[in-house]
């Protein structure tokens, strides 16, 4: 840890003339500055620079510079912030920051929670339901533990999400409504998007709505990739969203959403095929799936004469997401060819309600409010099997008689109250502490079906409270450079499906049983951060030191070794690590190249660094999700009359090395990605005012190489071909236009 911090202390000394990158794409020097406004580290507008803690920003703009089609796009040029990767067919499922991720990142649309993500085996995975990002206005991502203001979900941070309004859009015409049209292609995944936004504003009422169609394949790597091993996707995706305002008096703002999504695939798993003792003599592997999601809900602003409610919003939601995924599996087994078709079904109803205040008293600048929701969880497995020469089909698999649930329906209710205080002592000291209590209950509820395959579990119900500080510190300073310390309490409640998994399969020669584990304590995690901010005259830096340490950290379906009492079966228990780790340095540069000439007034360099290493201390061994180093730099190039803008991107990835191998159930070791140097070439035109075309050439030297968040958890003596399957898109462009009146 001491070459780390040293290494980043000299990176601050030395940052005005490194290469580092903001994921920003700056159209011009003017662009650079700091004072732009963020919201999701206090729940209501600041200045970047009032802002205690790691913030990283996405405006519309920013999303289409970096020609985003998806998060994973949106993500590509920001170091320490990943999508997490479950193949090619359920591809990415979760967002991880700074090492953490799955269901420890909180994912809210306009205030509102996601659902859970939730997998099992090869044939079952749902991801966190992201929103169309056509649909956004602004990407706020809070680096680091936020359970002091959003609860159980956010020990590792909160990515953010607000769509448009009516009256945003309306603004940027001279009338009273708002059209625009884009189609577009990337050729990462071959895919096609078509989408439309309508907006009307009156006086009081406004009303947006908005279609987006995506079609497309799988990954683009067919040139690194043999035919033998090359998976298949065919997918398509619609999105439908309605939003209505209605002004009902000066300050106060009524907003009701209505939206509805659906993603359907179908594909061809060729990489799996003869791989490991689950596929071994497997001929054919096909999957169907798709993804159902509806969401309601209503927002009221309002404000009042009372001291501690001056200004209010209360919102209430309701979300509905299922997930249906079917898979045909053709094989030969004991000299006989059978067909086993599995289902696999995930179903998350959420509804709840939340309240924010904000007064101004003085030098206390006071946020309090209170959130409660309850969530209702379902999941179940079906299947068969064929033997194809005497056709007689049985519903028993592997030792598992179907239907069976891998965890009996669940209902958790969360309940959380807190208050923040920023308290301006004077115009350069600002104290900000905060406090948090939760309230978390967990009702399962057995049912015949996971009962007659759990007979002998116990399910476990679990209630628990708990407190989460937080205290910042912000210096303001000359030069317009602010510093600041802040220490944060995480905080996560067991999982209902660790808590009660039930899991019993017998693959070959092998019996696989997953206990459910009603001890499992709440994780939790004491943060410490400093970072130093400036920005003035074309340029902006940022720099940041972190140090988490994690306590019961619940590592999911840990393997525990053969049963005492029969040693051909494997046991596995979500389990406590009594301490972890992860710390690490994250520094960002940008500057106007006239500042050095002003023959270089129509440059901009713009980059980015992050270092960040993880330690089970219980082991000594490394944390297994923590992403290598990277380095970005951006080099940037608009023309004087604005209409043409270019850059030209290098991603720096280091070799990982740091990984721990114990977690290899057979003799192997994990996959290492070796190092890359990848380049990217992003340009704009804006053909009119209202028209732009933007065109992309990614992967320009066409280099074979491999992700850490795709590969992590796979082995060389089992998944070589899977890994090759898994590399990243050769050479590709993409293409976008719109139009907007």
């Amino acid at each position: 840890m001491k070459n780390l911090i040293y290494t980043g202390l000299t990176s601050v000394l030395l940052s005005s003339s490194i290469s580092l990158v903001l994921a920003q794409e700056q159209p011009s020097p003017e662009s650079i500055k700091m004072s732009h406004m963020v919201v999701v580290a206090n729940k209501s507008p600041r200045p970047i620079e009032d802002v205690v803690g790691s913030i990283v920003s996405f405006s519309a703009n920013d999303i289409a510079n970096n020609q985003a089609e998806n998060m994973d796009g949106l993500l590509r040029y920001q170091p320490n912030i990943k999508m997490e990767s479950a193949g090619n067919r359920f591809q990415s499922t979760t967002i991880n920051i700074r090492g953490i991720g799955g269901n420890r990142v909180a994912v809210r649309v306009d205030g509102i929670p996601s659902t859970d993500q939730f997998d099992v085996g090869h044939f079952g995975n749902s991801g966190k339901l992201l929103p169309e990002l056509d649909l956004i206005k602004q990407v706020e991502i809070l680096k680091g533990p936020a359970s002091t203001l959003y609860g159980s979900d956010a020990i590792g941070g909160v990515v953010s999400f607000e769509t448009w309004d009516p009256s945003d859009l309306v603004s940027q015409t001279k009338g009273d409504d708002f059209y625009k049209l884009r189609v577009g292609y990337e050729g990462e995944s071959r895919s096609q998007v078509a989408t439309g936004i309508a907006a009307w504003q009156g006086d009081k009422v406004g009303t947006l709505l908005s279609m987006t169609h995506r079609q497309g394949k799988g990954i683009n790597n067919d040139h690194f990739v043999g035919d033998a091993v090359q998976d298949k996707l065919d997918w398509d995706s619609d999105s439908l969203f309605a939003k209505a305002t209605m002004s009902l008096a000066q300050d106060d703002l009524l907003t009701l959403i209505l939206s509805h999504s659906q993603t359907d695939n179908d594909s061809e798993n060729n990489s799996l095929l003869g791989v490991g003792r689950t596929f071994a003599t497997t001929t054919q592997l096909s999957g169907s799936d798709s993804t159902e999601s509806d969401r309601i809900s209503m927002e009221y602003e309002f404000s009042s004469d009372l001291a501690l409610f001056e200004e209010n919003v209360f919102r209430v939601y309701f979300l509905n997401s299922e997930t249906k995924q079917d898979t045909v599996q053709f094989l030969n087994s004991r000299g006989s060819d059978i067909k086993r078709d599995k289902r696999f079904n995930y179903e998350q109803t959420l509804w709840g309600m939340e309240f924010n205040s904000f007064a101004q008293l003085g030098i206390h600048n006071i946020v309090t409010g209170f959130d409660f929701n309850q969530t209702k969880s379902e999941e179940f497995r079906d299947g068969s099997q064929t033997t194809l020469s005497t056709g007689e089909v049985t519903k028993t698999v592997l030792g598992e008689t179907f239907p069976v649930r891998d965890f009996p329906k669940s209902k958790t209710l969360k309940f959380g109250v807190f208050t923040q205080d920023e308290i301006q002592l004077n115009s350069q000291w600002t104290v900000v502490p905060a406090l948090r209590f939760d309230y978390y209950h967990l009702k399962p509820s057995a049912d015949s079906i996971y009962s007659e395959d759990n007979p002998t579990n116990e399910i476990a119900s679990i209630t628990e409270t708990a407190f989460s500080p937080k205290l910042g510190i912000l210096r303001h300073f000359d030069n317009n450079v602010s510093a600041y310390a802040q220490y944060a309490r995480g905080y996560r409640a067991a999982p209902f499906e660790d808590a009660n998994i039930g899991l019993d399969i017998i693959a070959g020669p092998t019996h696989i049983r997953a206990l459910p584990n009603p001890d499992l304590k709440s994780e939790t995690s004491n943060g410490f951060e400093i970072g130093v901010r400036q920005g003035k005259g074309g340029r902006h830096m940022n720099a940041s030191i972190f140090y988490n340490r994690y306590k019961n950290f619940i590592e999911t379906k840990s393997p525990l070794g053969p049963d005492p009492s029969d040693p051909s079966t494997l046991l596995f228990q979500s389990r406590n690590l009594t301490n972890a780790e992860i710390y690490g340095v994250e520094l960002s540069y940008e500057i106007g190249l006239q500042n050095w000439s002003e023959s270089l007034s129509a440059w901009t360099l713009a980059t980015n660094l992050a270092v960040t290493e993880g330690n089970d201390l219980d082991t000594d061994e490394p944390i297994n999700t923590i992403a290598p180093a990277q380095a970005i730099i951006n080099l940037g190039w608009h023309s004087s009359d604005q209409k043409w803008q270019v850059n030209l991107v290098n991603t720096l990835t280091k070799a990982k090395t740091r990984v721990d191998d114990s977690k290899v159930a057979s003799s192997g070791s994990f996959i290492k990605p070796a190092g890359s140097a990848i380049f990217d070439l992003l340009a704009h035109y804006q053909i009119t005012k209202n028209s732009d075309i933007r065109f992309g050439v990614f992967n320009l030297t066409n280099k074979e190489y491999w992700r850490w968040q795709d590969v992590m958890g796979l082995t060389h003596d089992q998944y070589d071909s899977v890994i090759q399957s898994l590399t990243r898109p050769e050479r590709n462009v993409s293409l976008s236009f719109s139009h907007k009146w």
